[in-house]
């Protein structure tokens, strides 16, 4: 899974326990354990997703979660430029603030059309 320009993606900074960081990560990745400790050593994304994906931006925030937990270090990388946890938060909050708005507009339009066949 390499990293293109346009997504979100986590590098692995530093650990103490490569075994612990790989067995969180595979939960997330179906990447060999021994491509998973290729790309930490390189320092390579571990995992990453378009921009615009709500579901894998989740993802990654989940996953950052449980490797900081671990006291793993871990980066958060915008088209290709660090960022923080609160920055893709945000972002997953403004994707749900657009589709519930959206959905209110889909909601009225249908309305508006049901009373016009009446």
């Amino acid at each position: 899974m390499e990293f293109i320009p346009g997504k979100i993606g986590i590098k692995i900074t530093n650990t103490t326990s490569m075994a612990k960081c790989v067995q969180i990560l595979r939960k997330y990745t179906s990447t060999s354990m021994s491509e998973i400790i290729s790309k930490i050593k390189s320092n390579n994304y571990v995992l990453s997703c378009q921009y615009t994906s709500d579901s894998g931006i989740r993802k990654i925030r989940k996953c950052y979660d449980q490797l900081t937990k671990a006291g793993i270090t871990v980066e958060i990388y915008e088209h290709d430029e660090l960022t923080t946890r609160e920055f893709i938060s945000n972002l997953i909050d403004t994707y749900r603030e657009i589709e519930e708005e959206t959905q209110a507009m889909l909601d009225a339009e249908v309305a508006d059309e049901e009373d016009d066949e009446e």
